[in-house]
């Protein structure tokens, strides 16, 4: 009884032991910790990648206290760990282990930078999918840039063509040009089959002297104005997109693996992953009427 006795414990603390024992990590998320409600948005995205990635996650907070320095360190000690790198912070512990471990990034406004991930801009295609859904008749986009968003544009105009649609850029160098660039432009094209596009420009999408007068011209003149800011809709554009959080996390695990796998580049793409809102009032003001078929494909509407 007593040997018996003894192998059961044995096998017992055996147990315990491989219980206490912490499991290495096969995906890592390194995010920045903010407080409510920007918190959110980070919650988001976990809940996502929770969702794709069931077994071997490990959740690793950036509080501000700890030197990024360590945290790279110490993710770079397993080159088999993959990570997940979200906000500022991440981004900061990203570009320091890109060299030993596979890392995506996303939640910022990413620009190609020799690193992989998932912008919070959104991609073309899904602005012209919706742009024919919502306003069919139009031919032409215009949009205002500068040169930190040129790379995008280089997307928009190279995949216009699949939607019947013609990108016209004008890049622009400050706040003054772009001003005096868009009223010219307002002033002069047709309503009728000329769209604009307002993209995530910090100059051309200004929010204190841009966006009040080109909502204002584009009212007047019945023109479709769309934006890559999720809340310009409410202000007054035709229609604009909101990142769906949950959905980039489990596409950020997948783009992970991929990257492992050797099946994607070492680069930035344009976000997919969205939900479209459309200002109804601003639908009925230039003359457009959505059937309950178009109406159902509307998650955010604003009136």
């Amino acid at each position: 009884m007593r040997r018996k006795a003894a192998y059961t414990i044995s096998i017992l603390i055996s147990a315990m032991m491989a219980v206490a024992k912490p499991l290495a990590a096969d995906l890592t998320v390194v995010y920045t910790q903010v407080k409510a409600p920007y918190n959110e948005i980070f919650e988001q995205i976990i809940r996502g990648i929770e969702h794709q990635q069931q077994d071997g996650l490990q959740l690793y907070p950036l509080d501000g206290k700890s030197p990024l320095e360590n945290t790279a360190k110490e993710l770079s000690r397993d080159p088999t760990n993959l990570v997940i790198a979200l906000g500022k912070s991440g981004y900061q512990v990203a570009q320091q282990i890109q060299q030993t471990n596979n890392v995506v990034v996303s939640a910022l406004p990413l620009q190609p930078a020799g690193i992989a991930g998932i912008s919070l801009l959104t991609d073309p295609k899904v602005l012209f999918t919706s742009l024919k859904m919502l306003a069919p008749a139009i031919k032409k986009v215009h949009v205002v840039h500068t040169d930190s968003s040129r790379w995008l544009i280089q997307i928009a105009v190279a995949q216009a063509s699949d939607f019947g649609i013609e990108v016209i850029a004008d890049e622009v160098k400050d706040l003054k040009d772009a001003v005096k660039t868009y009223q010219d432009l307002l002033q002069s094209i047709d309503p009728a089959s000329n769209a604009v596009w307002l993209p995530f420009d910090a100059i051309t999408a200004n929010e204190q002297v841009i966006l009040p007068q080109v909502l204002e011209l584009a009212w007047e003149r019945n023109i479709v104005l769309f934006s890559s800011k999720p809340e310009h809709a409410k202000r007054g554009a035709l229609f604009s997109t909101f990142p769906d959080h949950f959905e980039l996390g489990r596409e950020l695990v997948i783009l992970v693996q991929q990257l492992q796998q050797g099946k994607a580049a070492a680069t930035v793409i344009p976000l997919q992953q969205v939900q479209l809102a459309v200002n109804l009032r601003t639908a009925a003001h230039i003359g457009m009427e959505y059937k309950q078929e178009v109406l159902r494909q509307i998650p955010i509407t604003f009136r």
